[in-house]
C-alpha cells in the first residue's frame, strides 16, 4: 500500500505549536519501515498477521490530512479532483507492475485450477475492489482455499483507495465550509472525522463481533483507522507533554507494536476494538517525536539504516506476498523455515528496491518536473493499459480453448458411459480430460432460478438457498433435493431422469449443513436453515425428496449412517414423502483433481473403496417402503478402486466433491435405482 503521500520537508512559517505536524518527520519514515517489517517477518517466518498494515492506514490518512489542513484556509487551496488523480498516480503503476509480474509467474509456475481466480482478484486489485471479493469469499463455502492467492494481499490497497477517494471528498467539503465561513480547519476536520470514527468504530465491534471473516475486508469497519489519523493531525498541536512523558509514551508505543502479533490473533480478531492496540500504539509512537527528544523512539526510528527501509516501504509491501505465496506453490509445502525465509526476505528487499528505482522513483520525478493535468491521467491510463491487455488475452485465448473442448466432449469424454459400454473407451491420446481447470469453479450444479409458487418463501434462514428447475411450476411431479454440498453435487445424476420425464427438481442447499440433524453443522446456523428447510417440505409435499444419508471419510472409521439422519426420514414418511437416500461417495485426504493433473498416470492417485466406505451400504439400516436406496459406488470406485479419472472425465473436483460432469454421467446408474412410481 502507499504509506505516505509526500513525507518530504515542507516549507512555510508555521508556529511553534504547529512545527510537530508540518515538519518534515523522518522518525515517521522510520514507523513506516518498522511496520513492513513487522508484515514481513510475521508472513513469512509465522503465518501471522502483525497489525502493521492497521500502521499502515492510519499514517496514510494522517499524511493526506495534513496536506489539506495546511493549505485549507491559505492562498493556494487544494484542488480535490486534481489530488485525487495525483494520488492514484503515486499509487497505480507500481502495482500495475506487480500485477502484471504476478500474471507471468502464474502462468509459468501455478496449476491450472488457479488461473480464473487470479484473473478475476487481477481486475479487482486494478479497480481497488478487492477486499469486497475476498469478503464474499470469506464467506462462501464454495470457495477453493487450498492455498493462498498471490493477490490476496491488495485487499488493504483496496481499502485505502476507497478510503483515500472518500477522504478526498470528504476534505474537499471540509475546506468549502472553512473558506466560506471562515471557520478553523482543526474544528471542521475534527468534527467531521470525529463523527465518521465514532459510527465506523460502532459498526466495526458489531460487524466482527457477528461476521469478523467479513469485517476483516470490510471498508466501513475500517474507516474508524483512517479516522483516527486523521484526528491526530488536529491534536497534535495540543498535545503538551513533557520530555520524560514523551519519552515513556513513545517507548510503551514502541514495545506494543513489536509484541502485538503475539499476543493477539489478529487475522482472527480484527478490526474492530482490538484494532485499537495498533492505532494507538502509532499514534503515540508520533505524538513521541514532536519536537527535540533524544529519549524518546524518535532516533532510532530516524536513523539512517531503518529509514532505508521505510524508502522502499510500498513496494516491499506489492511484492513479498507473491513471492512468499509461490514459494509455498513451487515447493508444494506451507512451512517455510529458516533458511527459506531468509531467502524469501532477501528476494523481496531486491525486487522492492527495482520497483521503487524502475518504478515509483521516474513517477515521482514526472510530477515535478510537469505539472499538467494530463500527466497522471496518461499515468493510469498507461497502467491500466499494462494489466488489462494481457490478462484480457489470457483469458480470450482460454475461452475460445475451453469452447473448442466443449464442442468435441460428447464423443471424447464419455464419463461413466464407459462402465457401461466399452466400445466407448476408444478415446483418442490427445482428447483433453474434462473439466478444464480453468473451469473448475463452475463444476457445481445449479438449478438456474430462485424459487417461486408453493416454492417461494420469506423465511430468512431459507434465502439464497433455495432454486428450482425452470419448469418445476407446471412439472407433473417435483423431487426435492435437500441437504449440503454432497447432496447439491449428486443432484446432476439426477437431472438427466428428470429432463426424460419432465419432474420439477428444487433444491434446497445449504454448504456443510446435512440432513444429520443430531450432525453438527459447519455453520452455526445450520439447526434454523434445517428446521425452515424441512417446515416448507413438508408444507409443499413435493413427490420425493433426495438427500445424501451416510458420510464417509478419508482416514476415519468406517463409513455411517449421518447422525439423526433417520428422524429426518420419520419426519418425511410422516408427511406422507417419499425418501431417495443416497449413499455418500468416497472422500481422499488429497485432492484428486490436482493429483490426475500432476500425475504421469492418473491410476498412480487411485486409492482402495476401503479405504473410505464401508464394506456394505450403512443405509440398509434405512431400508423400509417408501425409502428407496440409492447407490452409486460401483461407477464410481469401480472394480473396488476408486479412481480419479473414468472415461476422460474428472471423477472428482477436489478432494471429496464429484465433478458436475462426472455426476452428470452417472444419470443412467441412478435413473436404474429410482423407485418405479415416480415414472
Amino acid at each position: 500500500m502507499r504509506l505516505t503521500l509526500g513525507s518530504r520537508p515542507l516549507s512555510g512559517n508555521a508556529d511553534r505549536a504547529d512545527e510537530g505536524r508540518w515538519a518534515y518527520r523522518p522518525d515517521i519514515d522510520g514507523l513506516r519501515a518498522l511496520a513492513i517489517l513487522l508484515v514481513v517477518s510475521y508472513h513469512v517466518w509465522f503465518g501471522r498477521v502483525s497489525g502493521g498494515v492497521d500502521v499502515f492506514l492510519m499514517l496514510s490518512a494522517f499524511f493526506l490530512t495534513r496536506g489539506f489542513v495546511r493549505r485549507m484556509a491559505g492562498p493556494t487551496p487544494v484542488r480535490p479532483a486534481t489530488h485525487m488523480l495525483g494520488v492514484f498516480r503515486r499509487l497505480l503503476p507500481a502495482a500495475a507492475v506487480t500485477l502484471v509480474g504476478v500474471l507471468v509467474v502464474v502462468w509459468a509456475a501455478y496449476p491450472e485450477t488457479t488461473w480464473r481466480p487470479v484473473w478475476e482478484q487481477t481486475w479487482a486489485s486494478l479497480t481497488y475492489s478487492q477486499n469486497w471479493l475476498l469478503a464474499a469469499d470469506a464467506v462462501d463455502y464454495y470457495a477453493r482455499t487450498e492455498m493462498p492467492s498471490p493477490l490476496q494481499h491488495f485487499w488493504s490497497m483496496s481499502v485505502q483507495g476507497q478510503a483515500f477517494a472518500l477522504w478526498i471528498v470528504l476534505l474537499g467539503l471540509c475546506q468549502v465550509v472553512v473558506r466560506r465561513r471562515g471557520l478553523s480547519p482543526d474544528r471542521v476536520v475534527g468534527t467531521v472525522f470525529g463523527a465518521v470514527f465514532a459510527l465506523s468504530f460502532v459498526y466495526s465491534v458489531i460487524r466482527t463481533a457477528t461476521a469478523q471473516q467479513v469485517a476483516y475486508f470490510d471498508t466501513g469497519a475500517r474507516l474508524w483507522e483512517f479516522a483516527a489519523g486523521s484526528l491526530l493531525v488536529v491534536a497534535l498541536p495540543h498535545l503538551r507533554l513533557g520530555v520524560a512523558l514523551r519519552a515513556v509514551v513513545g517507548w510503551a508505543g514502541l514495545a506494543g507494536l513489536l509484541v502485538l502479533g503475539m499476543v493477539l490473533d489478529v487475522r482472527g480478531g480484527f478490526p474492530g476494538f482490538l484494532a485499537l492496540w495498533p492505532v494507538l500504539c502509532a499514534a503515540a509512537i508520533v505524538a513521541s517525536g514532536t519536537g527535540e527528544n533524544r529519549f524518546g523512539p524518535a532516533r532510532l526510528l530516524a536513523s539512517r539504516p531503518v529509514r532505508a527501509f521505510g524508502r522502499d516501504a510500498y513496494a516491499l509491501y506489492l511484492v513479498h506476498w507473491p513471492i512468499l505465496v509461490t514459494f509455498m506453490v513451487v515447493n508444494d509445502r506451507t512451512e517455510i523455515g529458516l533458511v527459506g525465509g531468509l531467502g524469501i526476505v532477501v528476494l523481496s528487499l531486491m525486487l522492492a528496491r527495482a520497483l521503487t528505482w524502475a518504478v515509483d522513483r521516474p513517477v515521482r520525478a514526472w510530477r515535478r518536473n510537469d505539472a499538467s493535468p494530463l500527466v497522471p491521467v496518461a499515468v493510469l491510463t498507461a497502467a491500466a493499459v499494462v494489466v488489462a491487455v494481457p490478462v484480457g488475452a489470457w483469458q480470450t485465448t482460454t475461452w475460445l480453448h475451453e469452447r473448442e473442448v466443449e464442442a468435441r466432449a460428447q464423443v471424447m469424454n464419455p464419463g461413466a458411459a464407459v462402465l457401461r459400454d466399452p466400445a466407448l473407451a476408444e478415446i483418442p491420446a490427445d482428447a483433453p480430460m474434462l473439466p478444464l481447470a480453468t473451469l473448475l469453479d463452475a463444476e457445481w450444479t445449479q438449478l438456474g432460478r430462485e424459487c417461486t409458487g408453493d416454492w417461494a418463501t420469506d423465511a430468512e434462514e431459507l434465502i439464497g438457498t433455495c432454486s428450482e428447475t425452470a419448469h418445476t411450476a407446471r412439472a407433473r411431479r417435483t423431487i426435492a433435493v435437500i441437504g449440503d454440498s454432497h447432496a447439491q453435487q449428486i443432484t446432476a445424476a439426477l437431472l438427466p431422469a428428470a429432463e426424460t420425464n419432465g419432474w420439477g427438481v428444487v433444491h434446497l442447499i445449504k454448504g456443510g449443513c446435512s440432513m444429520g440433524l443430531d450432525e453438527p453443522g459447519m455453520d452455526e446456523r445450520c439447526e434454523g436453515w434445517r428446521e425452515a428447510a424441512i417446515g416448507l417440505v413438508e408444507r409443499v409435499k413435493p413427490d420425493a425428496v433426495m438427500t445424501v444419508v451416510t458420510r464417509s471419510d478419508a482416514g476415519e472409521d468406517d463409513e455411517k449412517v449421518r447422525p439423526g439422519v433417520d428422524r429426518f426420514v420419520d419426519r418425511m414418511q410422516a408427511a406422507g414423502i417419499d425418501v431417495l437416500a443416497v449413499r455418500d461417495n468416497p472422500r481422499f485426504a488429497f485432492d484428486m483433481f490436482g493429483c490426475v493433473v500432476d500425475a504421469a498416470d492418473p491410476i498412480d492417485c487411485a486409492v482402495p473403496r476401503s479405504a473410505s466406505l464401508a464394506d456394505s451400504n450403512p443405509a440398509d439400516a434405512l431400508a423400509r417402503p417408501g425409502v428407496s436406496l440409492l447407490d452409486l459406488t460401483p461407477w464410481i470406485c469401480p472394480d473396488d478402486l476408486c479412481v480419479g479419472v473414468i472415461g476422460n472425465v474428472a471423477v472428482y473436483r477436489d478432494d471429496n466433491h464429484l465433478t458436475r460432469i462426472y455426476a452428470r454421467t452417472l444419470g443412467p446408474s441412478m435413473a436404474e435405482q429410482l423407485p418405479a412410481q415416480l415414472g
